[in-house]
Formats: C-alpha cells, structure tokens, sequence
C-alpha cells in the first residue's frame, strides 16, 4: 500500500476500535467478561503457535491452547519476571511478529533494569483508540475531549514519545480532533518549566508524580507566580501525598493518575472521582498474588500479575510486573462497571539536588548509567550535595572496572565533574515495599543548598 493509503488503514482502523469507548466501561459486568474471556482464548492460541517460551511451558505440562477458556485458568502458567524478559526478549516475541509493522518500546528502567517490549501495529493503534475513554474523564475539566492544550513532562524518547513518533509516521491525525501538545523535558530547571507553563497556559499538565509535586511545591514556597492548569495528571511514578494535598486543597487543582507501563499500554485509569484505578479488563487480565502465591480477594493486597490480551508481538501471559496493589472492594460511584484497584504502591524516586538549587529526575540519570558494559541493574543514592553511592549488579563474566568507570564518568557527565561518585558491586539491590528497586534515593533533597 502507498504511504497514504495505509495511514488512511490505520486511521480507519482506529476510528473502528473507538467507536464504542463512551459506553464500553458502563457495559454490564458479563459482557466485559465475555470480551475479556474471548481475548484470553484468542491469546493463549497465537502465543501456543508462535511464542517459543509458551510453547515449550505448555508442551511441558502436557497443555493445548483449548485448556485455557477464561482469564482465571491464566494463573496456572508460571508467572514471568522482567528479569527473564530482560534476559531473553526473543523467547517472548512472536515469530511472525517479529518483522511485521510495530514499535519496540525501551522501558524506562523503573526496575533499575531496562528492558525492550515490541508492540504489533494494531495494540499500538488500539491504544490510541482506547485513549478515548481517558479523554472523556479529562473532559469533565476542559469541558471538551479536543482541541485543548497539554504540556507533557517527560524524559527524553519516554514510551510515550516513541509511541507519538510512531502514530505521526503511519497515521494523520487531524489537527481539529486533536489537541494542542508541548512536550518539555525533566532535565529542565523548574525556573524554564515554570515559564514555558507561563506562556503556553495549558488545561492539562502531564508529568511524573515525582515531579509534578515539587514543581509546584517550589514555586509555591517561593512564591513563583505559577499558571494553574485545569487538571494535572500523573503516572510513570507515585506521588506523595503531601504533594497531593497541596495541589488540591492549598492551590487548587485537581489531581488525577493513570496506570500504564511498556508492557500493558493502558491498564487503567482514574476516572473524575479519583477513588481508585478503573482496570481496562477488555484489553488486560489482572489477578493479585499474595504472600502465600495465591490470589488475593477483593480488598486484599498483593503482587499485581497481568496478561496483555491485544499485544501480539511480545506476548505476556502472567507476568509480574513489579507493583503491590489493594484490589477494589466495591464499584465506584461514577456507574463505569470495570474494576477497581484502589491502590497501586509503586516507585516514588527522589529528585537529585544540585548545588545551585536545580533538580534532576532519576529518568534523566538512568540512560547514560546504563551505557555501562556489563550492567544489569543500578541504584543511584545521593549521600551528600556531591556525594553519591551506586550500588550495580552486573552480568556474569563482565569487566567489573570498566563497568565502574564508565558509571564514575556517566555520573559526572550528567551532574557536573566535581561530584564524589562511591560505586559497589553487589548481588541484588533489594525491593521496596511496594515492589520495585527505588531508582534514585536523596538524603538531602529537603536541605537548601
């Protein structure tokens, strides 16, 4: 097909897809269990026939794609870490898949490890048009699902930038549907955050929860006329609750989040009540595991498992994705059927302090550390304003002093040449409580330089 042609396809193949996003999370509890048991079946089929890690657990515990009818015979299947996706992403790539149109998303290492998950054209697509019911909510605020204006915060070529990149080359997006976007970049000041958000005066702001907090907690105790946005939204990170409270009650904007990540495009999303995450069950299978490897009931707390049911290329079936979650008790008040966590306890990295007062976020940090040959995993711990102690896990076999230096180097190449950079070796950085390796940790992100 000519290059138009297809990106009328793809225009047409999301329009399709988005059709029915305004009623869909209000359908009845049966009907999206319908949908969801149907894309479980459809999934288990392709990744038996062409994913060579289901493959061979299947064919080893004597299963065939008919065993599997709905999301709880999921659980059977060995659960899978990002480690093992990290270390052999080729066994979980679907062989036809592997060549055809799609995007590989470079995870942004919020496990300390990255790791590369490849999107078949269609999930990619299917995310744009599943993006709709996320609009309607942001509606509630702007008044309108087009046409408003958005900074995004984000690090340089984020998921979300790469997926951007890849929808602007295979697809038209008529200016009139879509909305007014500028993207700034964490390793920014907050001074030039807070003039560009001067300037452009947008309805939404986008940023990491790590981020959004302090920037507007600095201007605020600075008393920094800053523009206040119609809503901001969070993701990628937590945000602590006093930086929560201070937007919303002190200075008066609403907060929201989402919950995504490389593996699961949208897994779900707040809706105007802000009670919990409404869990999109049509696109993802969501179970939480408890200590004793069981599942928990709802209001239980455990180790969230999810199946990506629409992404053919990497196929992920019962795989751990690093969070600790409260399931949902009830339905939420806003009449949407699809179910709630009402809890997600992820990362919440720190914020380096530099000294003349500026501020780097750990996802501008992690690129260049892991440049370094032989790095698995790496955790970043601000002791002193120039003080700094790494902890790496690196590969077997590697060179352990150029994997040193080249962390000293990356270090003083992205905070200044006269920081003290500590690096150990160790055999595993341990899990916070809500299940992943904090990335950056500062001792003095509160003292002024």
């Amino acid at each position: 097909m000519s290059s138009w042609l297809a990106k009328g396809y793809w225009n047409a193949f999301t329009l399709w897809h988005a059709r029915d996003e305004r009623r869909l999370p209000y359908r009845s509890v049966d009907e999206l269990a319908a949908i969801q048991n149907r894309r479980v079946r459809r999934m288990v089929a392709h990744a038996y026939d062409t994913v060579p890690y289901y493959r061979d657990v299947m064919d080893a515990a004597g299963w065939r794609p008919h065993d599997f009818h709905t999301a709880d015979d999921l659980t059977r299947l060995p659960v899978i870490t990002s480690a093992q996706v990290a270390a052999a992403p080729a066994r979980f790539l679907s062989r036809p898949f592997a060549t055809r149109l799609g995007v590989s998303l470079q995870s942004s290492a919020t496990t300390g490890q990255p790791k590369q998950i490849r999107h078949d054209a269609a999930s990619a697509f299917c995310s744009m048009a599943y993006g709709q019911r996320e609009r309607i909510v942001v509606a509630h605020f702007t008044g309108r699902t087009v046409g408003y204006r958005e900074t995004s915060i984000s690090r340089l070529n984020s998921v979300s930038l790469q997926l951007r990149q890849f929808y602007e080359a295979h697809s038209w997006i008529p200016r009139p549907i879509d909305f007014q976007r500028r993207v700034l970049l964490v390793d920014g000041s907050f001074e030039s955050a807070v003039a560009h958000i001067n300037a452009f005066q947008p309805e939404v702001l986008r940023a990491f929860g790590s981020y959004a907090g302090p920037l507007f907690r600095w201007a605020w105790e600075r008393g920094v006329p800053l523009f206040r946005p119609k809503v901001v939204i969070y993701g990628g990170d937590g945000m602590p609750d006093a930086d929560r409270v201070l937007l919303q009650e002190q200075i008066g904007i609403p907060v929201l989040s989402n919950y995504s990540a490389a593996e699961v495009l949208r897994l779900g999303f707040q809706c105007e009540r802000a009670a919990g995450f409404h869990i999109n069950i049509d696109q993802v299978a969501v179970w939480a595991r408890g200590e004793d490897g069981t599942p928990v009931a709802p209001g239980g707390r455990g180790d969230i498992i999810i199946s990506n049911l629409v992404n053919r290329a990497t196929v992920l079936l019962n795989y751990r994705l690093g969070d600790v979650v409260t399931l949902g008790r009830t339905r939420c008040a806003c009449g949407r059927t699809l179910p709630l966590i009402e809890r997600v306890e992820g990362r919440c990295d720190d914020l380096v302090l530099l000294p003349d007062g500026g501020m780097r976020h750990a996802r501008t940090l992690l690129p260049c550390l892991f440049e370094a040959p032989g790095l698995v995993q790496v955790q970043v711990i601000q002791e002193e304003l120039r003080r700094f102690r790494l902890r790496a896990v690196c590969a077997a076999g590697s060179d352990w002093s150029a994997t040193r230096a080249r962390l000293t180097a990356a270090m003083e190449k992205t905070l200044g040449n006269e920081v003290i950079v500590d690096v150990e070796q160790v055999d595993a950085i341990p899990l916070e409580p809500g299940g992943k390796v904090r990335t950056v940790i500062s001792h003095c992100r509160n003292r002024a330089p």
